[in-house]
């Protein structure tokens, strides 16, 4: 029996096996299953891709759209591999597949037939670039392994208090400037680095090479000290800041009341509407605490203007209004949920969510808003948040967790598939990262390709060994099974580690320095 990773939907064997021959002529072989075959070969150290292609048939198939535009068939009987789909997506996924099937058969492959099709049309990783900087290698190395899990969407956080990663022309100093702080959680060193242009366009080719599309986030109205750091006119008080040097929410936004703020969004937008053409663009819109809305005379007066009851209602009307400016251009918007799920009578619901919460408290709400016709990703931050220690998170409770309970099959038509988020605040390397990713990212990508009934823990336990063979050829190094399944004593220990951390959170720092904007703000 085959271990494979996700499990696929059906996978039927036949009594008989099938040995690759040496052939002298080439089948005609798109050229993505060709460059993703010789690199899986080259990562192999093994020879065989040539006589591999000879024995493979690749068809599209309208036969095949019962299982949409990323299913696919694979059959081995005694003329070779076929693969069958209705779209390219389907192949390639077909050829991922594939991958894991040579891996452990080598020359000789059992007769079978497998077909397969998604549970989900969403099945995102997020990468957190605005708190530790990502070399343009590192970003391709991460969309490497999020084709091998069949995952089709990269979500790029691209904007943070500590960072901004994005080159954007008609400001230079959000680069020139942004993008670098004095220090970080892990010492007195200065960290920076940005992306150029080039290099978000030649991202975004490689992702579309492997069938992902690429979702920027420009995280507002929080989130924005090292913008604001450039251009302090952009703070409700025209403050002089420092990009933010340690994690945690910082209570310094952008300004609702001026119109020079919607200037600037609009203009970032223009450009990054000109680099990711995947037609959506994330906002953000979390943790934006409200202390400086509530004594800004502009924003106080916009809320009046605007017939609006406080500054929460405030952040929905910004947000409505960035969205409004996005759908003239035939973009969608997604942003983070609000922070405590309350009613948004003033959010446009073409806004999708980014879930990361779902309680009994919260899901009537959650119902409520899809019932007025806001669609959801379920983003989880318990379990799907990968930075998060294995002690509060472990392989398992990833595996098991199922993103669509409590809601009708009505509701779930507008849900449309889940993310996995890595925030990097601590994890500054790639060393790191996929120590945090991995396996749980194989966990939860077969949450979103596998068919709840599917899906069995003890058998995803037991293709653990060959996952993680399969991982290391691709240089990848994740967490062992032992730490992913911690005791009880080992849970404790990485908790409090993770807790000892988040120490560095300078709390006092922003009781001191709210304690001054009030004195300014009476001031005016």
């Amino acid at each position: 029996m085959l271990k494979l990773i996700p499990t696929p939907s059906k996978i039927v064997y036949g009594k008989k096996c099938f040995t690759f021959k040496k052939i002298t002529e080439a089948a005609a072989v798109p050229d993505f299953v060709l460059e993703e075959l010789h690199e899986f070969f080259k990562a192999f150290k093994t020879e065989k891709a040539f006589e591999i292609i000879g024995s493979l048939h690749i068809k599209l198939n309208n036969e095949f759209s019962s299982l949409g535009s990323e299913g696919y068939r694979l059959s081995v009987d005694g003329n070779g591999i076929s693969v069958e789909a209705f779209r390219e997506n389907g192949i390639f996924y077909g050829i991922q597949t594939l991958k894991q099937i040579l891996f452990q058969c080598g020359n000789t492959i059992p007769f079978m037939t497998i077909e397969d099709s998604p549970r989900f049309s969403y099945r995102g990783f997020m990468l957190d670039a605005g708190r530790y900087f990502y070399k343009v290698r590192e970003v391709k190395e991460f969309l490497d392994l999020m084709a091998l899990h069949k995952l089709n969407t990269f979500h790029f956080h691209l904007t943070e208090d500590q960072g901004w990663r994005i080159e954007i022309k008609k400001y230079p100093l959000l680069t020139q400037k942004g993008s670098r702080r004095s220090h970080t959680n892990f010492g007195f060193i200065p960290r920076g680095g940005y992306y150029t242009q080039n290099e978000i366009r030649e991202i975004v080719s490689y992702a579309h090479s492997k069938f992902i599309r690429v979702i920027p986030e420009f995280d507002i109205p929080g989130h924005t000290v090292s913008a604001i750091a450039c251009y302090p006119y952009l703070s409700c008080f025209d403050r002089k800041l420092k990009v933010a040097t340690h994690w945690g929410v910082k209570h310094d936004i952008l300004c609702a009341g001026k119109e020079s703020t919607y200037r600037f969004v609009f203009d970032v937008l223009d450009e990054m509407a000109e680099l990711f053409p995947d037609g959506e663009i994330h906002l953000g819109g979390d943790e934006a605490y409200k202390m400086r809305w509530n004594l800004c005379p502009r924003c106080q007066a916009e809320i009046k203007r605007q017939g609006l009851k406080d500054s929460e209602e405030l952040q929905q009307f910004f947000m409505s209004k960035v969205n409004a400016y996005l759908r003239e251009k035939n973009i969608k918007t997604i942003m983070w949920n609000w922070d405590d799920i309350q009613p948004t009578k003033r959010l446009d619901p073409s806004i999708a969510w980014n879930l990361c919460g779902i309680s009994d408290e919260k899901l009537p709400v959650i119902k409520e808003e899809i019932k007025a016709g806001r669609e959801m990703i379920i983003t989880s931050s318990f379990p799907y948040y990968l930075d998060l220690p294995y002690g509060w998170i472990n392989l398992k409770s990833a595996y098991e967790f199922d993103p669509v309970k409590g809601f009708s099959d009505e509701e779930i038509k507008r849900i449309r598939g889940v993310e996995a988020p890595l925030w990097t605040e601590y994890v500054p390397d790639m060393r790191t990262a996929c120590l945090k990713a991995f396996p749980r990212l194989g966990a939860i990508c077969e949450t979103a390709w596998a068919q709840e009934e599917n899906r069995s823990w003890e058998d995803f336990l037991e293709r653990m060994s060959f996952y993680y063979d399969f991982l290391s050829l691709y240089g990848v190094k994740g967490a062992s099974l032992k730490k992913a399944m911690p005791s009880k004593i080992r849970a404790a220990a990485s908790s409090a580690w993770f807790n000892r951390r988040q120490l560095h959170w300078q709390g006092l720092y922003n009781l001191i320095d709210d304690a001054v904007v009030k004195i300014k703000a009476k001031q005016l």
